[in-house]
């Protein structure tokens, strides 16, 4: 990457509501409202926390940017978590989305007038490109947004990986763990640090993460039941809990079966 790009890019977010032209025809206006609403609370709540990304909505789509340009250790590291928190977050409402995080030229300006803001820029087109290649429900890193804190941190991201942050693919691509609180409480509960209900316990992260884990569940296990194992909605649902149960592992995958059952 050129050091103009690190100086005057930015990390970007980009999620889709996925089958949601389903939704528009389905559903009535006040529906679809309610459910956008629930989802741009989930945003509003991270962008008073954190101060230094905003969001965009256009019909299905969130943009959650950096509002600064340029490269900076601690917004690649802000992006990926509040961005798999964000997932999270949707999922436990029963809203599946999928997205992608580049890094890049992004612009956001008021038009001459100054009635209409303008949001265009390489940044978006990588992001948008990339969350179309994918057939499940979930984020993925491009390498334009981790390939900078790599050079600085040499060894960081495999060590990541390792802690089941993310997965890295065969093509540089990282495929981002939403639930990394269902990790994290994981050693807890079982020498009895968690305290019950666990809706109740470090909200509303982890209580999102079972929530999120059990819809996915939910999802694959219905279209499981009537025999669907490839249509096209049902492969985004197998596909996800596949990489659940990959990147989680068998002891965690089991426990959040456990404890997401308990809680219904």
């Amino acid at each position: 990457m050129t050091p103009t790009k690190k100086r005057y890019g930015r990390y970007l977010l980009f999620l889709d509501i996925l089958g949601f032209s389903e939704l528009v025809e389905t559903m009535g206006a006040k529906e679809i409202y309610q459910i956008i609403n629930k989802a741009l609370v989930a945003f509003k709540r991270w962008e008073d926390l954190n101060q230094q990304f905003s969001t965009i909505y256009f019909s299905d789509t969130f943009l959650f940017y950096q509002r600064s340009k340029g490269y900076d250790t601690k917004a690649f590291l802000e992006v990926y978590a509040i961005g798999g928190m964000l997932l999270s977050a949707l999922l436990a409402q029963g809203i599946p989305t999928r997205g992608a995080i580049s890094f890049g030229e992004f612009e956001v300006k008021d038009d001459q007038s100054g009635r209409l803001q303008l949001y265009f820029g390489r940044a978006l087109i990588d992001a948008y490109k990339a969350e179309q290649r994918e057939n499940w429900i979930g984020i993925t890193i491009l390498e334009s947004a981790w390939s900078l804190y790599e050079q600085e941190n040499p060894g960081l991201i495999a060590a990541f990986e390792r802690e089941r942050v993310w997965k890295k693919r065969c093509d540089g691509v990282l495929l981002l763990n939403p639930f990394i609180k269902l990790c994290g409480w994981y050693k807890y509960d079982m020498i009895g640090e968690v305290s019950k209900p666990y809706l109740n316990w470090d909200a509303p992260e982890f209580p999102n993460d079972i929530l999120g884990f059990k819809y996915l569940r939910d999802m694959a296990a219905g279209y499981a039941n009537n025999g669907d194992f490839s249509g096209k909605v049902a492969t985004k649902y197998h596909c996800t809990i596949a990489f659940l149960k990959d990147i989680l592992g068998p002891e965690i995958f089991e426990w959040g079966i456990k404890i997401s059952e308990e809680v219904v």
